[in-house]
């Protein structure tokens, strides 16, 4: 079976498959089973967005924070909307979450997990899989922070 490669992130996929597909398959499993599958569904967005680079560059850098609260600080999404509903309001932003330039460095990160990493069933294996991809993004984007940060 022949293996195609994302340009992005470089998951390797069967042939006529690829990344937004299949995300777009998580996202149906979230949607149809939000207390089961969509438990996660605050970490597989920003990571598949992240790892994608479909943000611009400052929506990127707020991804990718608010990412590590969710994983490293266990931060709720419905906290994290109490705290950021002021400060990244849409009409009070001066910038875009996915207009605008985009960091350009995200393509240089070798991602040691993708999306075809996670497993889509059971539920059990999803969750899991998903925390350890959002995770792995975390840290495969370190030394990126770091040198945007010196």
């Amino acid at each position: 079976m022949a293996i195609e490669k994302c340009p992005q992130c470089g998951a390797e996929l069967p042939e006529g498959e690829d990344c937004r597909a299949r995300f777009d398959l998580c996202l149906a499993k979230e949607f149809a089973d939000p207390a089961i599958f969509g438990a996660v569904h605050n970490l597989s967005v920003p990571a598949y967005m992240l790892q994608h680079n479909e943000y611009s560059r400052e929506g990127w850098l707020e991804t990718r924070k608010l990412l590590a609260k969710f994983v490293y600080e266990g931060l709720s999404p419905s906290d994290a909307r109490k705290q950021n509903r002021e400060r990244v309001d849409s009409g009070k932003l001066k910038w875009s979450f996915t207009k605008g330039e985009k960091l350009t460095q995200v393509d240089d990160i070798r991602w040691t997990r993708t999306l075809a990493d996670v497993r889509l069933d059971p539920a059990e294996h999803y969750c899991a899989d998903v925390k350890l991809w959002a995770a792995s993004i975390l840290a495969d984007a370190e030394s990126l922070m770091r040198e945007l940060e010196s």
